[in-house]
Formats: structure tokens, sequence, C-alpha cells
């Protein structure tokens, strides 16, 4: 009985670490109405179970819907429109990126218009602000311009309009990812 207990717990044990360790987690929905889907976290996962899916009548299934079930990445998921075509890029070069890069590709497909190959390319070009653009002009006006301004005055500086000055000259933007505001401080040069 011992041994049985131990192997219980330890099969316990391996699925939470196999979920701690795989945060994402997707469903392939089979186009057929004749087969059932399946879940999978891993590219190879996917492969696997794709290659021996058969339908009620023994054919295989080729064509699916890929659906982002359970994890944090479903914002630049649903974004760059993963399918069956280019979920190799997104197991390979999209979901291992940090959270600041995968705010920067996020800016570069959803709010600037970049396809996903080409903001790839350039996500080392844009510079994030982890905050409001409001904040963030602020502290830009403050690191160049207010140290030519005398103390006295630097009270009656209006930080809201240089923000918007910033934003309505394309200089920075302010948009939101994963429940988190960022600002793009330099998208007139991307």
């Amino acid at each position: 009985m011992e041994n049985v207990n131990n192997s219980i717990a330890n099969n316990q044990f391996k699925g939470a670490a196999h979920q701690t360790a795989c945060e994402n987690s997707y469903y392939a929905q089979p186009y057929s109405l004749d087969a059932t889907g399946f879940y999978f976290d891993t590219l190879e996962d996917y492969n696997e179970k794709a290659d021996s899916l058969k339908d009620c009548w023994g054919n295989p299934v080729e064509e699916f819907e890929i659906q982002y079930i359970d994890g944090d990445d479903s914002d630049i998921f649903n974004a760059i429109s993963i399918n069956q075509s280019n979920m190799a890029t997104w197991f390979d070069d999209v979901e291992p990126l940090n959270e600041n890069e995968k705010a920067a590709l996020y800016y570069l497909v959803s709010v600037v218009g970049y396809n996903l190959s080409s903001a790839l390319d350039k996500i080392e070009e844009v510079t994030l602000y982890d905050g409001r653009l409001e904040d963030a002009a602020e502290e830009l006006f403050d690191d160049c311009y207010a140290h030519e301004i005398p103390e006295n005055l630097r009270n009656y500086i209006d930080y809201k309009a240089f923000a918007w000055d910033c934003e309505l000259g394309g200089d920075m933007c302010e948009f939101k990812y994963n429940g988190a505001t960022y600002t793009c401080t330099n998208s007139s040069g991307i």
C-alpha cells in the first residue's frame, strides 16, 4: 500500500511540476465536425497529437483552429493571430521573449500595424516606459529641460500639456498590454 501511495504522490508532483513549467496551454479545434480536438502546450506536443488524430471515419485530420486557453500571453497571441502556419514562430520566437519584449511586439503589431515578421525584426528599436504617457513626458521634460528652468518657476510647468504635445506630435504613444499601461517613447522613430 505504501508503494501505491508513493506512486500517487509522485504522479501528483510530476503533474504539478508540468503545470508550473508550461504556463501557456492551447487547444487545437479541428475544422472537421467528425473529430475531437486536443490540448497541447508545446509545438512537439501539438505535432505528435495532430499527426495521429483521425476523424470518426479513420481519415487524418489536417486543419485546426488554434485557441489560446490559459497563461499570461493571450493579448499577444490574439494580436499576432496565431494559426497552424505560424505556430513554429510563436513557440520559437515569441513565447521565449520577456514581458517587455512582448509588450514591444504587441505595440508594433497592434498599434503600428507591422506584420509578425517585420515586428520581430524591430523589437529592439522600441523604447518603452512602464507607465502612463503623462508620467513618461514629465520624466522626459525633467531630464532634458528642467535644469534650464529656475527652481521657483518649475511649479508652473504644465506637464499635461507637454504630454499632449508629445502625443499629438507622434513622439509618444500610450497603450495597454496584458493589463498594464505602457508608453512608447520613440514612436515617431519606428
